[in-house]
This record gives C-alpha cells, sequence and structure tokens, in this order.
C-alpha cells in the first residue's frame, strides 16, 4: 500500500484511507485486537491534513501532539470509548510493524509503545478538560449534553435560537478559552508542505542576477546619483533628469508621445511609468533615499549593490512593498494595490509550486481572489465583478512585466513560469520567513517511498535528479527498496517510477 501522502489531494487521501484503514480492521480481528476504527480514521486524517502525510511514520512526539492536544481539540468521543484510544493506537502500532508499513524512519515498535502507556492516563485527563476544546468541538458536546442531536437541523436551529434568547447558560471564561484554542488551531501563518524545486547554487544565481534588467538598472540609477540629485517640491525626478535616465537605463518610456498628428507634452516624470517604478523600487530596496529633497544613495548599501544576487534579491523582497507604483492610483485603481503583498505572494507561489508553466488568467485570478480574501471584499453584483475583475488584470499583468524585469519569471501572451533565478529568489525568500523549502540535499537520506512520492509530483527534469543521486547515494541498496517499494505500493505512477530506477 501507498503510505506517503504529502500534500495528497482529498480525492486522493480519503479513498487510500479507507483502504488502509480496512485493511487494519481486518488484521486487527485476526489477531483478535478489539480497535475502533473511526480512531484511526480520524488519526490518519490529522497526519495527512495538519501533519507531513507519512503515515507509516511515527514518533512519540507525534503521539503526544495527537492524544494530548489534537483529539482533546478536535474529537468528540463520548467518555465511555476514551479508554480504547489508546489501545487502539497500540494495535495500529503493532500493524504498521507486522504488516512491513512502517516506515524505515518509524521509532522502534517498544519506544511508540512506552509513549503510548506514559500518555494513556494524561490523555484521560485531556479530554475531560473543556477548557482544551476547539470551538466545533465545544459547541458539538454542548448540544449533546443539552440531549441535541448536532446532525438534526431543526434541533440545531431551536438550540442556537435559545442560546441567543439567553436560555442556555455558557461560561463565558470557558468561552473565551475555547475560542483561542480555535485560533491558534488555525494557525494561518503555517505553510503546507512544498514541493521538491531544484534551486541552482549561489554562484549559479550570482550569474544569472547579473543579467536581470532591474539589477542593471537599479546599479546604474546609484552610478548615476553621485553624490545625489534635486528633486522637485513634489518629490519626483527633475523631468531633464528624467530624460537622461530614460535613455542611460533604456526604460522605454516614451517622451512626447505621438498621436494621430499631435504631440503630448511630457509634463512630469511621474508620466513616466517604468522610470517611477524603478526609482520606487530602489528606495523600496534601500538603495536610495530622499533626504531634505533629494535623491541621494545609501552609502550602506555598496556591498549589495557589489553583488548581484544580494541585489537581486533584495529587489525581490522589496517588490512585496510596490504597489502604489506598479498599480498606480485614481479614481479607477484596482484592489490590488490595496492587498499588493497579498497578490505577489499568490502569484509566485502558484508558478513556485506548479510543474509547468502557468495560465496567464489563472493567475490573474488567483492574484485577484488574494485581494479580495485580504480586504474580506466582495464585489456585489456581477457588473461590479466584471469592472474590479478588469482593473485587477491590468494590474496583475503590471506585476508579472516587474518580474519578467527582475529575471524572476519567463512569459509570453498565455502563460508564465519562474526562471531558475526565479525559484532561488523564492526559495530564499521563504527560508527568511521560516518556511522549509526541501531541497535536494535533505530528499537524498529519505525512504524510497518518500522519494518515488517527491519526484512523481516534481517537474521531470527536477525528478531525475532527485531519483539519480539517490540511486547514487544508496548504490548497495537502493534497487532492493525500489522493488520492494514496486511490489507494495498500490500507486501505478509510484510503482513505473520505482521499477525504471530499480
Amino acid at each position: 500500500m501507498r503510505m506517503v501522502y504529502t500534500s495528497a489531494p482529498e480525492e486522493l487521501f480519503f479513498p487510500a484511507r479507507d483502504r488502509l484503514v480496512r485493511r487494519f480492521d481486518r488484521w486487527a480481528r485476526r489477531h483478535r485486537r478489539p480497535v475502533d476504527a473511526f480512531v484511526v480514521e480520524t488519526l490518519l486524517e490529522h497526519r495527512w491534513a495538519d501533519g507531513d502525510g507519512l503515515l507509516g511514520r511515527w514518533q512519540p512526539e507525534d503521539l503526544e501532539e495527537a492524544l494530548l492536544d489534537w483529539f482533546p481539540r478536535q474529537v468528540t468521543l463520548p467518555p465511555d470509548q476514551w479508554a480504547g484510544v489508546a489501545p487502539t493506537v497500540g494495535a495500529f502500532i503493532d500493524f504498521l510493524f507486522d504488516q512491513d508499513l512502517a516506515d524505515r524512519r518509524c521509532a522502534d515498535r517498544q519506544l511508540l509503545h512506552a509513549a503510548l502507556d506514559k500518555f494513556a492516563a494524561p490523555f484521560a485527563d485531556a479530554m475531560t478538560d473543556q477548557s482544551r476544546y476547539g470551538l466545533a468541538k465545544f459547541w458539538t458536546t454542548r448540544m449533546l449534553d443539552e440531549g441535541v442531536d448536532p446532525t438534526d437541523q431543526a434541533a440545531a436551529t431551536r438550540f442556537i435560537s435559545d442560546l441567543h434568547a439567553g436560555r442556555v447558560a455558557v461560561d463565558e471564561d470557558l468561552l473565551r478559552q475555547v475560542m483561542a484554542n480555535h485560533l491558534l488551531g488555525e494557525d494561518s501563518d503555517r505553510h503546507p508542505p512544498l514541493p521538491l524545486v531544484a534551486v541552482p547554487d549561489d554562484d549559479t544565481l550570482r550569474g544569472l542576477a547579473a543579467d536581470s534588467v532591474v539589477v542593471r538598472r537599479l546599479q546604474e540609477l546609484v552610478r548615476w546619483l553621485g553624490d545625489g540629485r534635486t528633486l522637485t517640491t513634489t518629490g519626483r525626478l527633475r523631468l531633464a533628469d528624467a530624460r537622461e535616465l530614460v535613455a542611460l537605463l533604456e526604460t522605454g518610456d516614451v517622451l512626447d508621445p505621438v498621436i494621430g498628428d499631435r504631440v503630448f507634452k511630457t509634463r512630469s516624470s511621474d508620466e513616466l511609468y517604468v522610470l517611477t517604478v524603478l526609482v520606487a523600487w530602489a528606495r523600496a530596496a534601500r538603495v536610495v533615499r530622499v533626504v531634505k529633497g533629494r535623491l541621494l544613495p545609501v552609502k550602506s548599501a555598496a556591498k549589495v549593490l557589489a553583488d548581484p544576487l544580494a541585489l537581486s534579491r533584495r529587489a525581490f523582497a522589496a517588490l512585496f512593498e510596490l504597489g502604489e507604483a506598479v498599480c498606480g492610483g485614481g479614481w479607477a485603481e484596482s484592489v490590488l494595490r490595496w492587498r499588493f503583498d497579498e497578490a505577489v505572494f499568490a502569484v509566485t507561489m502558484a508558478l513556485y509550486i506548479a510543474p509547468e508553466p502557468v495560465a496567464i488568467d489563472e493567475l490573474r485570478q488567483l492574484a485577484y481572489q488574494a485581494a479580495c480574501d485580504g480586504l474580506g471584499f466582495d464585489p456585489g453584483s456581477e457588473e461590479q465583478e466584471r469592472s474590479w475583475r478588469r482593473l485587477a488584470d491590468n494590474d496583475t499583468d503590471r506585476l508579472l512585466d516587474q518580474l519578467a524585469r527582475l529575471g524572476a519569471i519567463d512569459k509570453d501572451a498565455a502563460a508564465a513560469a519562474l526562471t531558475p533565478l526565479g525559484v532561488g529568489l523564492l526559495a530564499g525568500h521563504l527560508r527568511e520567513l521560516g518556511v522549509t523549502v526541501p531541497t535536494l540535499d535533505q530528499m537524498l537520506e529519505e525512504t524510497a517511498e518518500v522519494v518515488v512520492s517527491t519526484a512523481t509530483g516534481s517537474p521531470p527534469e527536477t525528478a531525475a535528479a532527485l531519483m539519480h543521486a539517490w540511486c547514487a547515494r544508496h548504490p548497495a541498496t537502493a534497487s532492493a527498496e525500489l522493488r520492494a517499494l514496486a511490489e507494495r505500493t498500490d500507486d501505478p505512477e509510484h510503482r513505473r517510477l520505482a521499477l525504471a530506477y530499480a
């Protein structure tokens, strides 16, 4: 059976969970082990939804978290069933080892049983303690205590009406604690496991960054500044300086555009979009600053400016702050301007996890949805929705243009994909945020099934590099492990890949 479901979709996980539980139940009956299948169902779902999806790899701390935190907070069980939880988990551990489903990096069977013995008494206390409950469990338990069946819609509606009318007494201090548990359990900052992506080394990234249009323009802008340049009273570049920079930096901005037979004189540097964004980018990247009406280079940024990779990383981090510059303002501004950072993250993460280029229309939808969700915003009518989408799509296209100038993406009219530089910049940014970014080297010490599962969900070149490197790292055992996996797994893609490299 397949035992690795890291980031697997629910339509793949739940049928597999049910097959595994049925196999466990048959094993338990043969060995005369009384078990509660519901306990194992919920335990496996927790490992998939809230953990790493490694159903055959357990450590004492995993059992502690499940029994002393997650079960008390989330799982509603009648008190007469609590005593069967630890024996069921113990039987499941024995099942994994007896059926050769325990991961090579799973803790020793005896160690896990010792941990279960240690947690049995605290588990009963934790299940009794309502201050550990999550919000859903609190109200479900309260309904049951009042004799209300939570699955009976009419009865549940009457209970809620009684609650709002004050006819159901509630311990407000306890409810506040339960709400805190709920918010803690939501953990909005927790990111799902990322797929393995081949991240180039720093020397390679440095060479790629040196060819970045934005990096070159930032370096040229600071050199041009010298000791500084005076700005207008409104804080913009003087028009004469802007004309000089458009030519020097090759921004492509059109001065004094001609439309038909009429010349429209450029009256402010603010009309030069690409240059305006670049100056805002330089300020956000902290390589220039404004002091007493003058635009000055930041002296402490000299080392960053001399290193293309350091400068590209600084520029990528600064991009999240450029909503006003990239999107512009005025009566027709879009929601992306207000939540530009959310849109940048949604777009770049979609590109990072996708094994193939992503359609531009899909990226537009992701950016728009991320901005609306960040604002708690609902456009209202269909006509309003179309208007907001049109404006947001235009700003998403502008965002993609900035990423392309940075060298982070390749794009055409239909789709976009991260470049190797873009992969390196986003991976570094995620690590700065404390997100675990899988690397090829880390995967080389993993088990055959984890490696095959990771390779199956990776771009072809990444998958090939991983499989070749893993086999080279384990020349004496790789072939046997892969053949054993091919015989055990019920996933045809895993079997095919395992046999290809066995």
